[in-house]
């Protein structure tokens, strides 16, 4: 698995690449757990998780995503999914969580849906 981590205007898009499983999970959560902390440095209040090039994921990445789902809840903040490949598409519609979480076909979509200066400077970037 492989991330990356960018921050545009209120919103922190996280990419991830690769596979999401056993072996992987706790990476992926060190990944997103620093942003879940509000007493962070500078948490921003949206996160948009970029899943295009995620290839595979198990329960054990489903089970990260619960977590990091239900902390933004309590907190009153936003976490949005974008640009699911079809397999992990399926995933997520089988385990019911496209009604967990806000699944959006592109990022751009996701940045338009979470934050019009995120998606204004995602398009002139």
């Amino acid at each position: 698995m492989e991330s990356s981590v960018r921050q545009i205007a209120d919103v922190t898009l996280i990419g991830i690449d690769g596979r999401v499983d056993h072996a992987t999970a706790k990476a992926f959560e060190e990944v997103i757990r620093p942003h879940l902390d509000d007493t962070g440095v500078n948490p921003l209040p949206k996160i948009l998780l970029d899943m295009g090039g995620l290839s595979f994921m198990t329960s054990a990445g489903l089970r990260v995503l619960m977590i990091a789902a239900k902390t933004c809840a309590s907190q009153g903040r936003d976490l949005a999914v974008a640009a699911l490949q079809p397999a992990i598409a399926e995933i997520f519609k089988i385990s019911r969580f496209d009604l967990v979480l806000k699944i959006h076909p592109t990022v751009e979509e996701g940045l338009s849906s979470l934050s019009l200066e995120a998606a204004t400077l995602w398009e002139a970037g």
